[in-house]
Formats: C-alpha cells, sequence, structure tokens
C-alpha cells in the first residue's frame, strides 16, 4: 500500500502536467475531458491498442517506454487506463502489467499487501483525468449545485463530457466531498442502462452499449468527443409561437442521422404560442465528425441574422479498435514514406 505522501506526489505530479499542457484553459475552450492520449503521443510514448487477454493495459520501459491498452472495453475504460500507464511513466515506475482489479482499487486503499506503485499510478490517474477543477468547471458550465449531483443522469452527463466512466465519476465526486458516501453507494446501486433508456425512450437502439448525450444551450461551443455509435440529443428552446424553428441540417454533414425530432411545451400550463422544447435524437452508426453550427431561424428569412445559434465540435471517432495511435501511425506511415 502507498502511503499518503506517496498518493500525494503522484497527485501533484498529475497537476504539473495540467499546466504543462494548459488544461484549464483548454476546457474553458470546451474541451470538456483532459487529452489523455495526447499527452503519451506529445511525450513520444508509443501507444499500441491490442486485444488484450486478462489485462487491460500495460506499460514497458526496456529498452524504451511504452504503453498497451485493451480493446475489450470502451474509451472511458481505454482512458482510465492510459491515464495509469502515463503515470507509472511519469512517475519513474518500472515495467508493469495491469488488470482489472488493480485499475479498480481505491486510492487510498487500506489493504497492505497491494503495490504502493499501482496505488500511486491509480491517484495519478484519478487527478489526471477527473481533477476538482474540472468538475466545478462543467457544474459551473452546466449551471449544476451539489444537489444535482443526487440524480444519476446528471452524475452520467458529467462522466460523459469528462470522458470517465459513471462509476470513476461517482468515485471522485465523492473523493473531492461533492456528494456525501450515502448519495455515491446510492448512485453505484443504478444501471447505467437505465439510465440510457430513459433518456432516449422511446427510441431503442440495436443495443446499449452506446453512450447517450444530453446536449442544451449550455453546452454551446463544446467539443463532444465519445464512440462511434453514440447518440445524441439536442434540446433547445424554440420560439415557434414567432415563426422560428431551428435549423439542423448541419448534424447530416457531420455524420450524424436525426431519427427522432418533436416538440414539447416548457412548461404544463403554457399558453398556445409560447416557447417550446425542440428535442432532436440524432444516430452516429460508424463515426461522426466536424463542425457543426445551429441557427434558430425564421424559413423566410434564412439569409438574415439567426435569433440564436449553437456551435460545436463533433469527433465521435472512439474507442480506437487496434494498432497504435490513429496519430502515432500516421506519423510512422510518413517516415516510411
Amino acid at each position: 500500500m502507498a502511503s499518503r505522501e506517496e498518493i500525494l506526489g503522484a497527485i501533484y505530479e498529475a497537476g504539473r502536467l495540467h499546466q504543462q499542457y494548459d488544461s484549464v484553459a483548454r476546457a474553458a475552450r470546451g474541451e470538456g475531458r483532459v487529452d489523455v492520449f495526447g499527452m503519451l503521443v506529445d511525450r513520444d510514448i508509443p501507444v499500441l491498442f491490442r486485444p488484450l487477454k486478462n489485462l487491460l493495459g500495460a506499460y514497458i520501459n526496456d529498452p524504451d517506454q511504452g504503453v498497451m491498452v485493451t480493446t475489450k472495453l470502451g474509451l472511458p475504460v481505454q482512458r482510465f487506463t492510459a491515464a495509469h500507464e502515463l503515470g507509472h511513466a511519469a512517475l519513474g515506475h518500472e515495467a508493469s502489467l495491469d488488470d482489472q482489479e488493480i485499475l479498480e482499487r481505491p486510492i487510498f486503499a487500506t489493504e497492505t499487501n497491494g503495490d504502493p506503485r499501482e496505488d500511486q499510478a491509480n491517484a495519478f490517474a484519478a487527478e489526471l483525468l477527473t481533477p476538482d477543477w474540472l468538475i466545478v468547471h462543467h457544474m459551473k458550465q452546466q449551471g449544476w449545485s451539489r444537489d444535482s449531483f443526487s440524480d444519476p443522469a446528471v452524475v452520467y452527463q458529467l462522466a460523459l463530457r469528462m470522458g470517465s466512466s459513471y462509476l470513476a465519476t461517482c468515485y471522485a465526486l465523492a473523493q473531492c466531498d461533492g456528494i456525501d458516501r450515502l448519495t455515491r453507494d446510492k448512485l453505484l446501486k443504478v444501471k447505467v442502462k437505465s439510465i440510457k433508456e430513459s433518456l432516449a425512450k422511446p427510441y431503442a437502439p440495436a443495443d446499449w452499449r452506446r453512450d447517450v448525450w444530453l446536449v442544451t444551450e449550455c453546452d454551446d461551443g463544446m467539443v463532444l468527443e465519445g464512440s462511434r455509435s453514440d447518440l445524441v440529443i439536442l434540446k433547445f428552446r424554440e420560439h415557434a409561437g414567432s415563426g422560428y424553428a431551428w435549423q439542423f441540417g448541419d448534424l447530416a454533414d457531420a455524420g450524424l442521422e436525426i431519427v427522432k425530432d418533436g416538440r414539447s411545451p416548457v412548461a404544463s400550463d403554457q399558453h398556445i404560442g409560447a416557447v417550446v422544447f425542440r428535442t432532436i435524437l440524432a444516430k452516429a452508426e460508424d463515426g461522426a465528425t466536424g463542425y457543426v453550427n445551429l441557427r434558430e431561424m425564421r424559413p423566410w428569412q434564412m439569409k438574415g441574422k439567426p435569433l440564436h445559434s449553437f456551435d460545436f465540435n463533433v469527433d465521435l471517432s472512439g474507442p480506437v479498435t487496434d494498432g497504435l495511435h490513429p496519430s502515432q501511425r500516421e506519423a510512422a506511415l510518413l517516415e516510411v514514406a
């Protein structure tokens, strides 16, 4: 078991990387999740994705440094595994083979027979991907309070924006006193599949391995990074009574297909012609990438200034399925050419 000083040293090292890569400023520009793969690439550490047997990841340092990440699990697990292995590298550890039990060990574990290096790497990964300041950033962006985190759907949306798993996000919130232990335990009993089903109903995809994003006006300017089959729900206020309607043509250009389009009243007792919620559900069956600009316009004034606009960048290209990280693969091919 790692000592408290060793854990705090690992947390400090992750904080140092945040300063080096200007993570706070990146978040302010819409990058809601920390680019752990970019950090590995920048440090010239090859990242190899393989269907590992009985392992989630590995770190090697002989003769050179390298990281392996499983392809059998989703993007959040890949990201935490990569952060854990980066922790080994940043903390000067020896080679390590990491299974699920190691990566799910609590940061301040009470067992005395655990490898302290693994505890340090977990603490590093948690601080790198789910630091307190990033949680606060998303709280301010979304208008969430501490009470909001008693809602599993809110915690799930926070997890998506940080690129973390629902489970890891629950623990991160408890670690920073965003929720108490009782709330954490209640949240952990909730099945993530039930959250997804509630968000997307009545639409039901072929499977629920995909994530379901709920995007509102609070997300203007965001970078939406996820997996190739994710669902995206856009819920905006629309001034339909004044003849305005949101134009969603850019979604198709980015690879998002609309499968549901509807309007609902903002309040149950509102009068006819008032503002409504326009809700779009779009799917990305085989990935979606690109810049999306949405505008609330009157159909007969399409060349005029929109009443409101919403911009975001879509990168639904994960997880990496096999081989080197894409940017490293491209660099290797250029060297050969």
